[in-house]
C-alpha cells in the first residue's frame, strides 16, 4: 500500500506566465497524489507576471509564492523552494511543462520502493508525440543522472547530499547532473519511470534568455564540469562514447565551435576544478 506524504512541487517563473499558468492548472487537474503544496519562485519577472502570479495564488493554485528582485538562476531559486518546502518529497518541475494523470503518484511510489532511492526522473515527452501516442513505454530503469525539468527528490536525501550547487552551476544547466553524481557517490540510487509522463513544451526560459549557440555552449560547459568535479578516471572514461556522440552531433549541426569553447572554458579553469574535486573527495573519506 502506498504511504502518503506531503509532496512539495517547485515551479520557477521568469516572464513566462502563460506557460506557468498552464502548468499550474495541469497540476491541479492531474495530480492524484495527496497532499501537495505548490511553491512558485519568480526570478525577477516584470510587474504583469507578478500580478498574475498573485491572482493565481489567490485562486488557490499556488500555496507559497517567493518573489526575487532579479533572476537568481535555476539552482538558487530551486534551493529557495527547498528551504520553505514542508513536504517529505520535493518535485522540481519546469514551468514549460504539462503534467499528465498519475504523474506524481507513480513517481512517489517508485521513490518508496527502496530506502536507497533518492531521486526519480519522469518521462519527458514533446507535445506532438504525446498527442499522437507516438513514443515507446520503457520499464523503470536505474540511471546515472536524470533531468531537473521533472525530478522528484527525497527531502531526507537532500539533507544528506546537500542542495543544488548554485555557486558553480549558475545561471542554469548541470546542477541536477552534479547533484545526481554526488548522490551516487554516497551509494544512493536514481531511477527514471515512464509511468510518470510530463509533456515538455521546450526550454522556453533558456530560449528567451540566450541564443542557441550560447545555450549549447553553457550546457556542455556545465555538464563537463559536473563530470570533472565528481567522476573517477574510470567513470569518466566510461562516458567517452557519449561525449564522442555529442561531438559528432555538434559537427553535423554546426555547433562545433560552441562545443570547443565549452572544452576550453573548463581547461582554463582546471585549477579551480581540481580544488573543488579535492574538497568533494575529502568529504567522502
Amino acid at each position: 500500500m502506498e504511504k502518503k506524504g506531503l509532496a512539495s512541487i517547485i515551479v520557477l517563473n521568469w516572464n513566462g506566465i502563460g506557460f506557468t499558468k498552464q502548468c499550474l492548472y495541469s497540476i491541479k487537474n492531474n495530480t492524484l497524489h495527496k497532499p501537495v503544496e505548490v511553491i512558485v519562485v519568480d526570478n525577477g519577472s516584470d510587474k504583469s507576471n507578478v500580478r498574475a502570479l498573485g491572482t493565481l495564488k489567490k485562486n488557490g493554485l499556488i500555496n507559497r509564492l517567493i518573489l526575487n528582485r532579479e533572476n537568481k538562476g535555476f539552482a538558487f531559486a530551486n534551493n529557495q523552494g527547498f528551504d520553505v518546502a514542508k513536504g517529505e518529497y520535493l518535485f522540481m518541475l519546469n514551468n514549460d511543462t504539462l503534467v499528465t494523470k498519475g504523474w506524481l503518484l507513480n513517481a512517489v511510489k517508485l521513490m518508496q520502493s527502496s530506502e536507497k532511492m533518492v531521486a526519480v526522473g519522469c518521462r519527458l515527452v514533446d507535445l506532438m508525440p504525446y498527442r499522437e501516442k507516438n513514443f515507446a513505454i520503457m520499464p523503470d530503469r536505474a540511471v546515472k543522472t536524470t533531468c531537473g525539468a521533472a525530478m522528484l527528490i527525497s527531502k531526507k536525501a537532500l539533507k544528506r547530499i546537500g542542495k543544488l550547487d548554485a555557486a558553480h552551476f549558475s545561471p542554469i544547466y548541470g546542477e541536477e547532473t552534479d547533484w545526481c553524481y554526488r548522490a551516487r557517490s554516497k551509494g544512493y540510487k536514481i531511477m527514471e519511470t515512464d509511468k510518470s509522463i510530463v509533456v515538455h513544451l521546450g526550454s522556453q526560459d533558456t530560449k528567451k534568455g540566450r541564443g542557441k549557440e550560447a545555450a549549447f555552449e553553457l550546457l556542455n560547459t556545465h555538464r563537463l564540469k559536473a563530470m570533472l568535479f565528481n567522476l573517477s578516471i574510470p567513470q569518466f572514461l566510461g562516458h567517452m562514447p557519449g561525449l564522442g556522440l555529442i561531438f559528432v552531433r555538434a559537427v553535423r549541426s554546426g555547433m562545433l565551435f560552441p562545443l570547443l569553447r565549452s572544452y576550453w572554458s573548463n581547461a582554463r579553469n582546471s585549477a579551480k576544478i581540481l580544488e573543488e574535486r579535492r574538497k568533494r573527495n575529502a568529504k567522502l573519506l
